[in-house]
């Protein structure tokens, strides 16, 4: 079924506005051109601390603590003949209001909630991931929340079954039943060689996503003027009879 809500709207009110309807989407499209234009100058500095992180971490030491944490989390659990479902989402969003996650919620029902700190760069979705894989080949399902910025990055997993989680977030600090910190593993002589440029980059992003922000919140208020041409040229009563109409329908499907 298509639906065609064009059919019910007042063609010669919205002609009448037709050089600033137009006008308004073209603007609102230049809005979401920046936002992405500055959010993917912003993941490039991040990619850029990325890089630098990785020569100054000790990943033998890490995998030695990804080892030890499989074995605490999973113990004596078999392999199982039948993989585990991996659901991925993303936990966070960049908004015209700006930084949105609900973490908490995710979390609320979750008895064992590990806490992952560290820096950037640190391995902190390196360690996820290897518990996320090895809870699916143990016959588990999990819930991957990915980052909006490098989808590739983990900010939390959820193992329902065992009602366990790893996250980075700040939720999962404050009930926390044990935190690890990536920090430790961090070479600080090699580290001290990028310090200045990491620091750097962090204001760099900062100031990328907050100007990123501001031009979605600039299309947010222009799709309001959008709206604004629009909803007193529209028949509500008949899109409302659609509405009862597709209720109908799906009723019938249920039965």
């Amino acid at each position: 079924m298509i639906i065609n809500l064009g059919d019910y709207w007042n063609s010669k009110g919205l002609t009448e506005n037709r050089d600033e309807i137009i006008k308004v989407i073209e603007r609102n499209s230049k809005y979401y051109k920046s936002a992405y234009k500055y959010f993917g100058a912003a993941k490039l500095i991040q990619e850029d601390t990325i890089w630098k992180m990785e020569e100054a971490m000790d990943f033998g030491r890490l995998n030695v603590l990804a080892h030890d944490l499989m074995r605490e989390i999973f113990k004596d659990l078999p392999v199982a003949d039948k993989l585990g479902k991996e659901r991925h989402l993303f936990g966070s969003a960049y908004t015209p209001t700006g930084w949105a996650e609900h973490t908490d919620t995710l979390l609320r029902d979750i008895e064992k909630i590990y806490y992952v700190k560290g820096i950037l760069g640190t391995g902190k979705t390196t360690l996820m991931r290897k518990v996320y894989q090895e809870a699916t080949q143990r016959g588990f399902d999990v819930e991957i929340f990915h980052t909006p910025l490098i989808p590739e990055k983990i900010e939390t997993i959820i193992i329902k079954d065992l009602s366990i989680a790893l996250s980075i977030m700040d939720a999962a600090k404050d009930s926390s039943f044990k935190a690890i910190d990536l920090d430790e593993y961090i070479n600080k002589k090699i580290y001290n060689n990028y310090k200045d440029s990491i620091e750097d980059n962090k204001k760099v992003y900062e100031n990328l996503i907050s100007i990123g922000i501001e031009n979605l919140a600039g299309a947010k208020k222009n799709h309001d003027l959008m709206e604004a041409q629009y909803i007193p040229n529209m028949n509500y009563d008949e899109i409302n009879k659609v509405k009862n109409r597709i209720i109908e329908i799906i009723s019938e499907y249920e039965k």
